[in-house]
């Protein structure tokens, strides 16, 4: 039996596991929600939304790096889909930034209104810097295929680029946590500290999809011995 890849097993489990932890997190949103009715744009909390594109992309990494001795096509097809729809709703949501028109529907699941309350419109919603670091990585593992040498630069370019975001935010949480006068509470570069460590886990797995790829080489070829000649 030929032995798995390193690299497979190490995105594989990451992936696994944080669609565990998204899958607990999105149900306890609904006892959450009625808390948030007065919320502010830049409240602190995780949103519902950025949760499920986590959770997608972890499931769609979890199919690329599944630890078996061939890949079925319909795990590659299966792991498309899911960062083309997340790709999809995340440009959605940054289309409505950019136009101020809002779809009120795409919360319903999210804002059940158990209290008798009216819940605030959009606190489902991730914020920009969060719909724009889930469209990047959604691109980097649509680029991704690892017999194609410009699709794996590519893919490389993607993750890191998509990583720019998280790492502002945490590098602003760091400075809010040195700074007496500034609540390390405060949302920091528009994401949340829980979205930040949801994005750096996922950016961890994902980069462990580039190592040791097996990308095809060039064939070289040897030269052959004739009549006593090396030709």
């Amino acid at each position: 039996m030929p032995r798995v890849p390193q690299r497979l097993s190490y995105s594989f489990a990451i992936g696994l596991a944080l669609f565990a932890v998204c899958l607990i997190y999105i149900p306890q949103w609904r006892h959450f929600a009625p808390s948030v009715h007065q919320s502010a744009p830049t409240s602190p909390y995780l949103t519902p939304w950025t949760v499920v594109s986590v959770s997608a992309l972890s499931l769609a990494l979890a199919l690329i790096a599944a630890p078996v001795r061939a890949q079925h096509p319909s795990q590659v097809i299966f792991s498309r889909t899911l960062a083309t729809i997340v790709f999809c709703f995340a440009a959605v949501f940054l289309l409505e930034y950019a136009s101020g028109i809002r779809v009120p529907d795409l919360d319903i699941f999210f804002l059940p209104d158990a209290s008798g309350q009216r819940v605030t419109l959009y606190a489902a919603r991730p914020t920009p810097h969060s719909a724009t670091t889930s469209l990047l990585f959604a691109s980097a593992l649509l680029l991704f295929h690892p017999g194609s040498s410009w699709r794996k630069r590519a893919f490389q370019i993607a993750v890191l680029v998509a990583l720019a975001l998280p790492t502002l935010a945490c590098f602003g949480y760091i400075v809010q946590l040195l700074s007496p006068r500034s609540p390390a509470s405060a949302p920091s570069g528009g994401l949340s500290l829980p979205a930040v460590l949801l994005y750096f886990t996922l950016g961890a797995g994902v980069l462990g999809l580039s190592v040791g790829s097996n990308v095809p080489k060039p064939a070289v070829a040897r030269p052959a011995k004739v009549s006593g000649r090396w030709v």
